[in-house]
């Protein structure tokens, strides 16, 4: 069988056996609308995201994602990757991802979930598949986890320091 002759579904559904997953997962201590403010809020990744310091970003589902990328943390080099928004579900969730290429299809997901009224659990993922995805594998995974970590952490310490300073300011 000739593979230039497969329609391309059949190639994709094929190839998604070479398929792994990023995750990570933090508890902010922080009711899910503060979390989803700051997560949501793109305008100031730049001040708390050591990972994605910038992302481009609507919420039309379908419009391009532009994802301003740091995967070494002592580097300053910014890597851009265009993504396409695939969920919006204020304050759940955020899904994005490579949906548009023979090699490689990607998700990545943010999903908030309630705990108790001041708990949140972030979780995140992504899960990578096709045929180059060994590639970004061996060559990616640590730095994505790594990144996806810090995203987590910076998240949790971001969003508790904006509750706990509005609480401060309505008691003043």
């Amino acid at each position: 069988m000739i593979l230039q002759n497969l329609p391309i579904n059949t190639l994709r559904n094929n190839l998604y056996i070479m398929a792994f997953i990023v995750e990570s997962k933090i508890q902010i201590n922080t009711p899910v609308d503060w979390v989803w403010q700051t997560l949501s809020d793109f305008e100031t990744y730049d001040q708390w995201n050591p990972f994605t310091p910038k992302i481009e970003i609507s919420q039309n589902i379908g419009s391009d994602v532009i994802l301003h990328v740091r995967m070494n943390p002592q580097s300053s080099k910014i890597i851009k990757q265009k993504e396409t928004l695939l969920v919006w579900e204020e304050p759940q969730q955020i899904d994005w991802g490579i949906t548009n290429s023979m090699f490689l299809d990607t998700v990545r997901t943010q999903r908030l979930r309630t705990l108790d009224a001041m708990t949140t659990e972030y979780y995140t993922s992504d899960i990578i598949k096709g045929p180059i995805s060994l590639l970004v594998k061996w060559g990616f995974q640590k730095k994505i986890k790594h990144g996806f970590d810090q995203v987590a952490l910076s998240l949790k310490n971001e969003a508790e320091r904006r509750y706990k300073a509005s609480v401060a300011a309505s008691t003043t």
